[in-house]
């Protein structure tokens, strides 16, 4: 019997041997098939990364663009202020003359007086009755005597 299964053997083991790598074949089948779903999801995963990536990107150049137009306008904004500031500055020192008749402007609609205008303005005299009376007609207290007189009064 035993000398059976040595003639035997050899078949045995043709069989065993077959029946491992049909064994080992269908693992491989197996693995590759869940290699095939994980590539799948990889490459699904990878077209979902890319559009957010190229989104993203797109948003990038917005907001670069949009910072550095925005810089532009602050500039533009800094320099008009710059130059209001500087006007200004050359119109408070441009004629003190006009500051004077400035001041003397406000302290008549203040209610002050023709005494205290010549003293703070230094305004002669008839200087500071016109500023009085024009006050006055501008304020409506008095009234405008036309330019022309009427054919009437001719």
């Amino acid at each position: 019997m035993t000398e059976e299964l040595f003639k035997q053997l050899p078949l045995f083991l043709s069989l065993g041997s077959v029946c491992l790598c049909v064994v080992i074949l269908i693992l491989q089948l197996n693995q590759r098939k869940r290699t095939d779903i994980n590539l799948t999801e990889v490459k699904s995963q990878l077209r979902s990364v890319t559009k957010l990536h190229n989104s993203l990107k797109k948003q990038f150049v917005e907001l670069r663009t949009a910072s550095i137009n925005m810089g532009h306008r602050l500039v533009d904004v800094n320099e008009q202020q710059q130059n209001t500031a500087d006007r200004i500055s050359e119109l408070e020192f441009a004629d003190a003359d006009s500051r004077l008749y400035s001041r003397a402007n406000k302290l008549v609609k203040l209610g002050a007086g023709i005494n205290e205008l010549m003293e703070e303005c230094e305004l002669p005299k008839a200087e500071a009755e016109l500023m009085m009376s024009l006050q006055s007609k501008l304020s409506g207290k008095e009234s405008i005597p036309p330019l022309r007189p009427n054919k009437k009064e001719l």
